[in-house]
């Protein structure tokens, strides 16, 4: 199933009170496919093998749960930074479009290396996540 970018609170209050309307949220997520748009890696039980984040580059991963999409940095070897993949205006999922983090709900871009805000209308950069390797494993801390 292809994800919906988020509505606006504004187009949120316009929807009836129905399973209809919360299904609608519910889809809410990173858009998925399209030529540049890599899909999140499934963190399947909790974590990602560490052999399938890419070295020098930026992942996004669907660890499941509360708010799951994080962006892991990867320098080399265990060298990781972890960054929230929810934009800082008005929490919609981010997609990962090349080196870029673009929100659908508003169009605020991010830098996937370090979660700078590139164009607004966000200003707050990309919170840091805790993530930890453990067993050749990348799971979220805490």
């Amino acid at each position: 199933m292809e994800r919906r970018p988020c509505l606006s609170r504004r187009h949120a209050l316009l929807l009836p009170a129905s399973a209809a309307g919360a299904g609608t949220l519910a889809a809410c997520g990173p858009q998925e496919g399209g030529s540049n748009n890599p899909e999140p890696l499934r963190a399947d039980e909790g974590s990602v093998p560490l052999d399938e984040i890419p070295e020098n580059a930026s992942t996004m991963v669907n660890f499941g749960g509360q708010q799951p999409f994080v962006l892991l940095v990867r320098g080399t070897g265990d060298d990781l930074t972890a960054y929230s993949g929810y934009c800082t205006h008005n929490g919609c999922a981010l997609s990962q479009i090349q080196d870029e983090l673009d929100c659908p709900c508003h169009g605020s871009k991010f830098d996937a290396e370090n979660g700078e805000v590139l164009a607004g209308p966000a200003t707050r950069h990309l919170p840091e996540v805790d993530v930890m390797v453990e067993d050749g494993a990348v799971r979220r801390a805490g």
